[in-house]
Order: C-alpha cells, then sequence, then structure tokens
C-alpha cells in the first residue's frame, strides 16, 4: 500500500515542478530575449488561466501514479523465480502499465473536454 500512495501523490507533484521549472524557463529565455519584467511575464502567463486547464490534467496524473503503483506491486509482490523473475516482473509492470496508461489517456481526455468544455481547443 505504501508504494500505491507514493506513486498516486509522487506524480502530481512531480507534475507541478516541471509546471514551475517550465515557468522559470520561460521567464529566464525571456528575460534575456527582451528584458521583460518578472511581474509581467507572471501577469502575461496567467492572464488567460483557467483552473479547467490546470487541475484536470494534474489530477489525470495521480490516476497514472495509481496504475503505476498497483501494477508494479502486484508484479513485484507475485515474483517467485529469483533475479530472473524479478526482471520478467518488471518489464512485465513497464509494459502493462504503459498499456493501461495510454488507454487511460484517452479516456480521461474525452472525459475531461466531457465535464470542461472550457479547456478542450
Amino acid at each position: 500500500m505504501p508504494r500505491i500512495v507514493a506513486c498516486t501523490l509522487a506524480l502530481p507533484l512531480l507534475t507541478l515542478f516541471v509546471d514551475f521549472s517550465a515557468l522559470l524557463g520561460g521567464f529566464l529565455s525571456e528575460y534575456l530575449a527582451s528584458r521583460l519584467s518578472f511581474q509581467l511575464y507572471i501577469f502575461r502567463a496567467f492572464d488567460h488561466f483557467e483552473w479547467s486547464n490546470f487541475l484536470p490534467p494534474t489530477l489525470k496524473t495521480s490516476i497514472f501514479g495509481f496504475i503505476i503503483g498497483t501494477v508494479s506491486a502486484f508484479f513485484g509482490y507475485n515474483t517467485n523465480e529469483g533475479a530472473q523473475g524479478v526482471g520478467l516482473a518488471a518489464t512485465r509492470s513497464v509494459v502493462i502499465s504503459s498499456l493501461l496508461i495510454i488507454v487511460l489517456d484517452v479516456l480521461l481526455i474525452k472525459s475531461i473536454f466531457f465535464f470542461f468544455p472550457d479547456s478542450a481547443l
């Protein structure tokens, strides 16, 4: 259970970290190019910001974390062939997690656009 909770919490936190890193990187490149102030950059970056563009995709990553944690825990706890079994379980876990994430991504994007039609481009 701790592995599942850790994956479920870690992926949204990593998403937030990458979002803020992207904002900082965008500011640095804009500052070097045109000496734009930080206040003006933040104002323009969040001028058309809506929670429906940010919250559902971030929460989507927690579902992905839950899937990854559950699948890896299942295969990790059900291996019994030593080191070779652990390698096989890890491979199966990655493949099944990837396939489930691809399918769930399509379903979650469709549901996000259904429940938050303003966030559709």
